[in-house]
């Protein structure tokens, strides 16, 4: 009974998946989106503290996301640079500048970094 369980909820995220590349590079634009927008509430060390486990997860996400395109064979021509992107860089530059919000942003990376580095040795 746990097997037929277990492989439901499978089937069911599955189906949720991204079924190509570019759908997941959809969804990536949209979690960088949502994490600039959260980083740009940020103005003061204890913004970065209180939102640290929401950046978190952003990263997570993006890292998730990141790891799943590997499944892809590399587009024929690289996309155009996404403005999702430049958006997202300028924010973490500005946060950055807040005394003490760069550990505090590393610190919230760390796992999805892990995460990369693991799935990229384990490619090889």
């Amino acid at each position: 009974m746990q097997l037929i369980h277990f492989l439901s909820i499978f089937l069911f995220l599955a189906g949720c998946a991204p079924a190509n590349l570019k759908e997941l590079r959809s969804e990536g634009e949209e979690e960088m989106k949502k994490l600039t927008a959260v980083l740009k509430k940020m103005e003061t060390i204890e913004d970065v503290q209180k939102g640290a486990k929401k950046l978190k997860n952003h990263f997570n996400r993006i890292g998730e996301l990141l790891i799943e395109t590997r499944r892809f064979p590399p587009p024929a021509e690289l996309p155009d640079k996404a403005a999702a992107g430049d958006a997202l860089f300028a924010e973490l530059a500005r946060v950055y500048e807040i005394p003490g919000a760069r550990g505090l942003i590393e610190a919230a990376q760390s796992e999805a970094v892990h995460r990369l580095d693991r799935s990229k040795r384990g490619s090889k």
